[in-house]
């Protein structure tokens, strides 16, 4: 049996995934466009986080949310709540663009993320699906952080720790959520051979907690604790992933990305941990882009690009586009890693890695720009089960 198509209006997640893809695209050439912004490291870190993955989450709560108000309620977004959804993302980046000030930037900035939560709480509430609610606080806390980090830098006060914060916050997410994710995708495709994967979620819990831990302590001013924190966790995490492994997994290309997509998250909060014990020798700015470029950035694409992959009875195919713009994220995080001031070829490795980056993400957009005409299969993010 095929996937019953569906194009309820827009199929909202879709230009949710196209505004990511596209800032994610451009936001990098901050390095390359001297005299753009004024502060390019903020703007470029800010936008990364509040646009590009700011997107990704909405993209990915509006592919959820028919699912969490059941099959019977399957809730639709309209035109016009997607549009105003649009606009105020819109809204908030043009702020910043074009470095607003005061209240109206504060009010621009919350615009998106509290509409993202509207949109995801008021169906939740009217069908009573209590468990699901905290997915709509997510957006919630997100419109809080970027606030406050605004507001302090509004006063003039130092926000040297709230940017790694933010990106642990983030790191939080993806534990929380890619670790429920991860085993449930695997176990999708190989519970029929008998190959569970165990979610292992008292050790996740564990791996998170710690997370948030080391960003209180990093708000304190304890790095060292933060530190050891972190590495901690990313111990846990990359015994989840090591649990998780299975031969088959060269077999479906899709699943192979979701799970080096995780490898990223042990190996982000490994060096960020490391960075912070050793400060004299590690740069913070540097190998905190395992965690931005490495984890957030190959998780999103490994999840969104699903939202877009040929289907099959059973599985989804990644394509040669999805499969080269996935390894060049990957790639443009070890050149940010490896080699950020290594001249090569007369680019330095910064320049590099973002031409790496940008042209991965604009192969991602290929497929999603020959969807926007297309109608959504469902389920969105899997395939249908084979039929026996």
């Amino acid at each position: 049996m095929k996937p019953k198509p569906h194009n309820h209006p827009s199929s909202p997640h879709k230009p949710m995934f196209l505004l990511m893809g596209v800032w994610a695209t451009l936001v990098p050439w901050v390095w390359l466009w001297p005299g753009l912004i004024k502060d390019p490291a903020f703007w470029h870190a800010h936008e990364l986080i509040f646009g590009m993955a700011g997107a990704a989450l909405g993209g990915y709560l509006l592919i959820a949310l028919p699912s969490w108000t059941g099959p019977n309620r399957a809730h639709r977004i309209g035109r016009l709540p997607l549009f105003l959804l649009v606009l105020a993302w819109g809204l908030g980046r043009g702020s910043m663009l074009i470095e607003a000030q005061g209240v109206a930037l504060l009010i621009c900035a919350s615009l998106y993320p509290l509409g993202l939560a509207g949109l995801v709480l008021l169906p939740l509430w009217r069908v009573r699906r209590w468990q699901k609610l905290p997915f709509a606080v997510v957006p919630v806390v997100l419109a809080v952080a970027d606030v406050t980090w605004l507001a302090i830098r509004w006063r003039g006060l130092s926000d040297a720790p709230f940017g790694p914060a933010v990106v642990l916050g983030f790191a939080v997410l993806l534990s929380v959520v890619g670790g429920r994710a991860v085993p449930a995708f695997l176990n999708s495709r190989f519970q029929a051979t008998g190959a569970i994967v165990l979610p292992l979620r008292t050790l996740g819990a564990q791996a998170s907690g710690l997370i948030m831990l080391s960003i209180v302590l990093l708000i304190a001013q304890r790095p060292h604790l933060a530190g050891a924190a972190m590495m901690a966790s990313g111990v846990m995490q990359s015994i989840r992933l090591i649990v998780w492994g299975r031969r088959a997994l060269f077999a479906h290309l899709d699943l192979m990305m979701l799970y080096l997509a995780w490898a990223w998250l042990g190996i982000g909060l490994m060096l960020l941990g490391t960075t912070l014990l050793m400060p004299a020798v590690f740069t913070l700015a540097t190998m905190l882009h395992a965690l931005t470029i490495g984890a957030m950035g190959s998780m999103i694409m490994a999840v969104a690009g699903r939202a877009f992959m040929a289907r099959a009875p059973g599985r989804l195919r990644a394509s040669p586009t999805h499969v080269t713009a996935f390894a060049m994220i990957s790639t443009a995080a070890v050149l940010r890693l490896v080699i950020p001031d290594a001249v090569v070829m007369g680019l330095v490795g910064l320049q590099w890695s973002i031409l790496v980056w940008s042209l991965g993400w604009g192969l991602f957009m290929l497929p999603v720009l020959r969807s926007l005409a297309r109608p959504s299969p469902h389920p969105v993010l899997s395939a249908v089960r084979a039929q026996t």
